[in-house]
């Protein structure tokens, strides 16, 4: 079998994905383009279980349904066997399940909430706006490392949150569409009303709707974009 023509020592990064497709696809799209690399060989190696299979989060954090765990572990098991030495989620939601799961793997876990909240407190903010669905909202992953930076949290209204909530849902079923991203902005200025300038778009199906967003009007940091770049960072040689 020949040598990888990976830049010498890098990691195998390790996604954990499908939940959902779109999002995974997203976040790899990030994780390339921003690796500097003048050719195919100056990239990372990467290994993706995509698994859309995984237990719907929003009916296990809200209804009682069947807990992910299993699924998760599965999937660990995988990119492990498959030469993994950092692991990454590009799904928010899901985290309120990883902790047990990755706490005694072989490799490195990298938290998107835990590089969400590191990017915040490098612009000095001290309030957010938060976009995340209603189970990421009602485990509290976000507000209680929030809580923990001192950070304050502005949610969007009942009816601004259920729209969220439809928006993510049409992500998951099909391709994204002019308006998605139309309804995007409404959300943002929904929450900018409330004192959020600055929201996180806590979910992952919301960042693949950030592109063509006008930047003077959407001060946004994306969870996806901001996991990717400590990847890079953590799987590139020094």
């Amino acid at each position: 079998m020949p040598e990888p023509h990976a830049p010498i020592g890098a990691r195998v990064v390790g996604v954990l994905g499908g939940m959902g497709p779109s999002a995974t696809v997203d976040f790899y799209a990030k994780l390339v383009r921003h690796t500097p690399a003048l050719r195919d060989q100056d990239h990372l190696p990467v290994v993706i279980w995509a698994d859309p299979t995984v237990p719907s989060r929003q009916d296990a954090l809200l209804a009682g349904g069947a807990d992910p765990t299993p699924w998760l572990e599965e999937g660990v098991r995988h990119l492990v066997d498959a030469g993994a030495q950092i692991v990454v989620v590009p799904c928010n939601t899901i985290h309120a399940y990883l902790g047990p799961v990755m706490a005694d793997q072989p490799v490195e876990f990298i938290s998107i909430i835990d590089t969400t909240v590191e990017a915040i407190r490098l612009r000095g903010t001290r309030r957010v706006g938060l976009l995340a669905t209603d189970g990421a909202l009602a485990s509290g992953i976000f507000q209680s490392a929030f809580d923990a930076s001192g950070i304050e949290c502005v949610l969007p209204r009942p009816e601004q949150q259920q729209k969220l909530m439809r928006l993510v849902e049409a992500v998951k079923a099909g391709p994204v569409e002019h308006r998605m991203r139309a309804q995007v902005a409404e959300l943002l200025a929904d929450l900018r009303e409330q004192g959020g300038a600055t929201t996180v778009a806590g979910c992952t199906e919301i960042s693949t709707l950030l592109s063509d967003l006008d930047s003077d009007e959407a001060d946004v940091i994306d969870p996806a974009l901001e996991l990717a770049l400590r990847t890079i960072e953590r799987a590139t040689p020094r």
